[in-house]
């Protein structure tokens, strides 16, 4: 398309500072497209929003993740209903967890995609490897998660992310009692959260207690 080939010639990006393609009807190519020029313009977005985009699966979230692993700008990353499916969401994340150092990324939301196990256990591996230490709101909403995957990205917050304030978990009703005990475990050790959200996620009493 001419947006994805004047990404890829534009000698500007590298002063592009917000990138907001919401509900652009972009191609899973398209994505990773665009995700590969902005790696190649170096070092300034800050703010990427990609959210209602279906289209965009596996290839455009393996260059995602290879855009974040490389890039030191990034404070916000926008995913929201993509409907990235397990195996997309852990080729995000598995790409992420190879960064060398810190990431600048303070917002990320990636709800309404469908994590599973293996996408949430991807996503427990890379923040547990302390690459996300600057998170502060982490929005999870409706992203189909499994309690074991719950739980491991409540016990990796828990020890790698020490700046999540806002924490949002709703409409998971695949949570329960492990992740229900692992968020316990996190508030008990966390004194940064201001805001968990968990309503619909069709935990017991057994988890709750």
């Amino acid at each position: 398309s001419r947006l994805t080939r004047l990404l890829e010639v534009s000698s500007g990006l590298e002063h592009l500072e917000e990138l907001n393609l919401e509900s652009a009807e972009l191609s899973d190519e398209a994505g990773a497209v665009i995700a590969i020029a902005l790696a190649r313009a170096g070092p300034a977005v800050r703010l990427l929003k990609l959210g209602w985009n279906p289209g965009l699966t596996r290839q455009a979230a393996h260059a995602l993740g290879c855009l974040m692993a490389a890039n030191n700008s990034i404070q916000e990353l926008d995913l929201r209903s993509c409907e990235l499916d397990e195996e997309a969401c852990a080729a995000l994340f598995e790409e992420l967890a190879r960064r060398s150092g810190p990431s600048a990324l303070r917002k990320l939301d990636l709800s309404w995609n469908r994590f599973g196990g293996r996408g949430g256990a991807a996503m427990a591996a890379a923040v547990q490897k302390g690459v996300l230490p600057l998170l502060a709101e982490l929005n999870l909403r409706g992203a189909n998660l499994t309690d074991e995957a719950g739980a491991a990205i409540a016990i990796a917050v828990a020890r790698a992310v020490t700046a999540v304030k806002v924490l949002k978990l709703a409409e998971n009703s695949g949570l329960s009692r492990q992740a229900a005990h692992a968020l316990g475990c996190l508030f008990a050790a966390n004194n940064s959260i201001q805001e968990l959200q968990l309503y619909s996620c069709e935990l017991g009493d057994e988890a709750g207690a």
